[in-house]
C-alpha cells in the first residue's frame, strides 16, 4: 500500500474549499437572521416602546421649560430695550 501525499493533499484541500463555502453560507443566514428580522421590524413600528414613549415625555418637558425661559428673556429684553425686536430682525 503506496501513500500518495498529493492525492491526500488535494483531498484535504478540498474538505477545507468544502468547509469554507459552508461556513461562509452559515455566516450569512445567521447575519440575516441576527440582525435582519427583529431590529427591522421594531425600527419602522407605528407604536413607540414604553422607553421611547418615556423619552418623548420627558424632551416634551424639557421644551416647554425651554419656552418658558425664552419668554422671560424676552419680557427681561423688553423691559430693558423695547425695540430690541427690531434691530435683531
Amino acid at each position: 500500500m503506496s501513500l500518495n501525499i498529493t492525492a491526500v493533499l488535494l483531498g484535504f484541500l478540498s474538505v477545507v474549499k468544502l468547509a469554507t463555502v459552508f461556513a461562509f453560507i452559515l455566516g450569512i443566514i445567521w447575519i440575516s437572521r441576527r440582525y435582519g428580522g427583529k431590529h427591522r421590524h421594531a425600527r419602522y413600528s407605528a407604536v413607540p416602546s414604553a422607553e421611547d414613549q418615556a423619552i418623548l415625555d420627558d424632551l416634551g418637558r424639557i421644551a416647554e421649560k425651554m419656552e418658558r425661559r425664552l419668554e422671560t428673556l424676552e419680557k427681561i429684553l423688553e423691559a430693558d430695550d423695547p425695540k430690541w425686536k427690531e434691530r435683531i430682525q
